[in-house]
């Protein structure tokens, strides 16, 4: 494909990275504010992430079968389509038991996000560029975080609904978007029809896909575990208002930006398994979040790095495309889905401990899940050997 088309898809994939991004964190962003206007438990305000985690699963793995069904360009226009109905729906809600059904169908919809950016990219680009362009995506995902940081000080408590608007509108311009991008397709694509997950356990891959569910899922309960009461904790912990706690979460997702094209460039130079000293550095900023005494900007120092060692996660997407053939693609970059899934539970259980111990301690644990992800990462096998990685399985073709 000539360069300008190729790049005109790739700003339509940033484009739908930035609205799902404002979407899917909306969630964690919104918790304190769910929990005054509904009057919830801590457990029972983290039950809204657990049921849009639920969808995503399912969007997960179903994305293959339905882009194998109708074409590329028809699930483009039903992700965005369905993205924003779902999201704009939350404006009305006014109980737990609506908001958990709304969140359970904007996950089905964001769900097959990551699949559909993650198979452009791998059809689109080399594997020596697909570190850097997934950077380029995920650094759009917390460059909306941090706008939809900026909206919450704006607009809460009192006109959040006002927030689902803006990537509503969006995602409906996405659907007619999607009619003048030119879409890859692959021989292959047509000649075999994408797998179920049973496939990814097959002899010889079983190990390697265990390994990236465990991975997966201490990646994503240490992000809920810490990054989900974040602002629960600026304002229930340490009592800061709107303006400090979006400062704050700038200053993260900030660090997030400058580390995701640290992680991509690295992952392009040294392999795709470069990512698990963020991981690392990421549990030992944790620590150093919620222990370092001193003013709000040291914190604010903290959750830069923290959002710096973090972003390694960037990496993730073309790395599960390249250890799995073709017709397995689909059901491979449904494993970060898995992984959300399996940590569906950490809202709920650290709420619930949180409110016997505290919310400090609790979010500490995050370090250790952190850890993990990355002791698992380092055992998994590479895929873009560089001159300092040596390749252990080449990626699939």
């Amino acid at each position: 494909m000539p360069p300008l088309p190729r790049a005109i898809t790739f700003g339509y994939l940033l484009a739908l990275q930035f609205f799902y991004a404002w979407a899917w964190s909306s969630s964690d962003i919104l918790r304190p504010y769910f929990r005054t206007l509904y009057g919830l438990t801590l457990a029972e305000a983290g039950s809204a992430y657990s049921a849009q985690v639920i969808g995503a699963l399912a969007g997960a793995l179903v994305a293959g079968r339905i882009e194998h069904r109708i074409g590329r360009r028809a699930a483009l226009m039903l992700i965005a389509g369905g993205c924003g109905a779902a999201l704009l729906a939350g404006a009305w809600v006014a109980t737990l038991t609506g908001l958990i059904a709304q969140r359970l169908c904007l996950g089905l919809f964001m769900g097959a996000v990551f699949p559909a950016t993650v198979g452009i990219v791998v059809d689109l680009f080399p594997a020596h560029q697909r570190g850097r362009l997934s950077s380029l995506v995920d650094g759009t995902y917390f460059v909306a975080v941090i706008a939809l940081g900026w909206a919450s000080a704006a607009f809460l408590p009192g006109n959040w609904p006002l927030m689902f608007w803006p990537p509503a509108i969006g995602f409906a311009l996405l659907v007619l978007a999607a009619h003048g991008i030119a879409l890859p397709h692959r021989p292959e694509h047509r000649s075999a029809r994408p797998q179920g997950a049973a496939a990814l356990f097959a002899p010889g891959l079983a190990p390697r896909t265990l390994g990236l569910v465990g991975m997966i899922t201490l990646n994503a309960s240490g992000h809920q575990i810490f990054s989900g009461w974040l602002t629960t904790y600026l304002t229930e912990v340490q009592g800061y208002g709107e303006a400090a706690i979006a400062a704050t979460l700038t200053a993260k997702y900030g660090g997030s930006i400058t580390g995701c094209f640290i992680w991509g460039w690295a992952a392009d130079r040294f392999g795709r398994r470069a990512g698990r000293f963020g991981m690392l550095a990421a549990a030992f900023c944790v620590l150093l979040f919620l222990f370092l005494p001193g003013p709000l900007w040291m914190r604010q120092l903290g959750a830069f790095l923290f959002g710096c060692g973090f972003s390694t996660i960037v990496t993730l997407g073309p790395w599960l495309a390249e250890l799995y053939p073709p017709h397995l693609r689909a059901s491979a970059t449904a494993i970060f889905q898995w992984g959300r899934c399996a940590s569906l539970l950490a809202p709920l259980a650290s709420g619930a401990l949180a409110a016997q111990i505290g919310l400090t301690p609790v979010m500490a644990l995050a370090a250790a899940a952190f850890a993990g992800a990355g002791l698992l990462w380092w055992i998994l096998p590479e895929t873009c050997a560089r001159p300092l990685a040596r390749p252990q399985v080449s990626p699939a073709r």
